[in-house]
């Protein structure tokens, strides 16, 4: 089987140039680079330095092209290049400037697409694992995923088109919106609807949901080979931690043999559903936003009022806390705390680190240390409250979401 691999390259020379080196210790022959266009909001000095770097590779053959004017979308750009090279090659292995592989990626990626490839129910295989606990005995180098893992991920020429051929009435639809004046005015409500949840030239969208109506399978390695720098600087996806960023496992080489067939677990199923519930709550991003909006306008209030929320947390005997969540707001929340009320620990969903502000942190399901005194779990997103009552059982017994603390300032005035 005839494989190509792909890198999309953008304006970001310091991710660029992480990327290809671990790519350089892949040891591969060929690689095709195909670069985004210039426009008003690009860093043309950094764009050139992405060229530089590119023209500079000597380890392997290089097909080179540069888009000269700014595709109108990045999925315009990533269909193109992958469409191109399917002209080709038998198959594709994608990947983006802020994707740092491990030293066996290619080989386990093209190992796996050696061998699913008259398997017709494996739609894709992913080199990204997210952070799912794998259980004690389970001995596959690889775990069946129903959603594609992004990132890193290659597919069949086969698979591509026949998604192609589905994906074209999006596509159309989208056209239409630009091009069809009737869009702004009688078909508003549908535009608008349509470009707020991204239903539209989002190619990847489209690809999970391709894959969940074939009944699909994303093969998984079972030790995660891909580092995602998206979320450092200079990423563009955000900046500090994130759920999604998960290192590099250990195991190298081709780690055990792989099955002739395969099938998504119920223990993985249960796991990625876990861990995207995690990301994505079962709250609505509209109730989420809501949420936090409140949250910080009492909050400023409270600040106004010369108080803080170890004060709140005194007044009612509280001397010791937990905190639920190590985003921004959990940082705040700590330092809020002023050495008034002491802080243990925190407890994520999916542990990363160890680790945060020099406190330890602890998984939802992890054994968690003997409660001194009358601790309390103060959990930021507390739109979830209910679910991480449930997860976290009678190990913590004073539970409070952010937003019922902040209350409790109000129920003070009124005394």
């Amino acid at each position: 089987m005839d494989c190509g691999i792909i890198m999309f390259i953008y304006d970001r020379p310091q991710c660029t140039n992480r990327a290809l080196e671990a790519l350089k210790r892949n040891h591969i022959e060929q690689l095709y680079v195909f670069q985004d266009g210039l426009w008003e909001k690009t860093d043309r000095r950094a764009w050139e330095q992405n060229e530089t770097l590119v023209k500079q590779i000597d380890w392997c053959d290089v097909v080179y092209e540069q888009n000269k004017q700014k595709a109108d979308s990045l999925d315009r750009q990533i269909i193109y290049g992958i469409n191109k090279v399917l002209q080709q090659k038998d198959a594709v292995i994608v990947i983006e400037d802020d994707c740092i592989i491990s030293d066996d990626c290619i080989q386990f990626m093209e190992k796996c697409l050696i061998q699913y490839e008259d398997n017709r129910k494996v739609i894709e295989v992913g080199a990204y694992l997210e952070p799912i606990r794998i259980p004690e005995g389970y001995s596959l180098p690889i775990v069946a995923a129903g959603i594609p893992a992004g990132q890193v991920w290659g597919t069949w020429k086969e698979r591509w088109e026949e998604f192609q051929d589905k994906f074209s009435l999006i596509r159309q639809i989208g056209d239409a919106m630009k091009n069809n004046p009737m869009f702004c005015s009688c078909g508003y409500p549908i535009k608008k609807v349509l470009t707020e949840y991204w239903m539209l030239g989002t190619w990847d969208l489209w690809w999970s949901i391709y894959v969940l109506l074939k009944g699909g399978i994303s093969v998984r390695p079972t030790d995660n080979k891909v580092y995602n720098i998206g979320f450092e600087n200079p990423g563009t996806h955000t900046s500090g931690e994130s759920l999604w960023v998960v290192p590099i496992g250990q195991t190298t080489g081709n780690g055990g043999e792989l099955p002739e067939d395969i099938m998504v677990e119920p223990w993985a199923e249960k796991e990625f559903g876990r861990f995207y519930q995690s990301v994505y709550g079962r709250s609505s991003a509209a109730e989420r936003h809501k949420y936090y909006r409140n949250c910080l306008e009492k909050w400023l209030e409270l600040k106004q009022s010369g108080r803080t929320i170890g004060d709140i947390l005194l007044d009612h005997d509280i001397k010791s806390i937990a905190i639920y969540g190590t985003g921004k707001l959990g940082k705040l929340l700590a330092d809020d705390m002023c050495g008034k009320v002491e802080l243990e620990y925190f407890i994520v969903t999916n542990k990363i680190k160890d680790t945060f502000m020099e406190y330890p942190v602890y998984d939802c399901g992890e054994e968690l240390p003997e409660a001194t005194g009358n601790l309390a779990l103060v959990v930021i997103p507390g739109y979830d409250l209910d679910e991480i009552n449930v997860q976290m059982g009678s190990r913590v017994s004073n539970i409070y979401s952010l937003d019922s603390l902040l209350d409790m300032q109000d129920v003070m005035e009124k005394y």
